[in-house]
């Protein structure tokens, strides 16, 4: 297996955690064995990883249909997902902060140097 596979597989299965529980083993079925074989077919198997991502928010969308709350995107989202539980919220917070703290940090550090 090729590193891109080995990368394209963790994007995969963060990007299946997006979806709602019950389509989850399903998709990570099919995309993985996408994947996969896509090398054989001549594909970047990192680009077709990343594809999936729309793919998932779409479908994830889809299935919120009749909420009336704002559904977070992005990294705020899979974090939800992934820790889930009465807390939830306040970790995906706590990991959005530290995420934009990283991100001004880095900026910062461009500008000064």
């Amino acid at each position: 297996m090729t590193p891109s596979t080995r990368v394209a597989l963790v994007v995969l299965r963060c990007t299946v955690a997006l979806l709602p529980r019950d389509l989850r083993a399903r998709y990570l079925e099919q995309w993985e064995a996408d994947v996969r074989g896509a090398t054989d077919l001549g594909m970047s198997p990192l680009r077709l990883a990343a594809g999936t991502l729309g793919a998932a928010a779409l479908i994830a969308n889809a299935d919120r249909k009749g909420t009336r709350t704002m559904q977070p995107i992005g990294p705020l989202a899979l974090a939800l997902r992934l820790l889930g539980g009465a807390n939830a919220r306040r970790h995906a917070a706590a990991l959005a902060a530290v995420l934009a703290l990283s991100l001004l940090t880095g900026v910062g550090l461009l500008i000064a140097g």
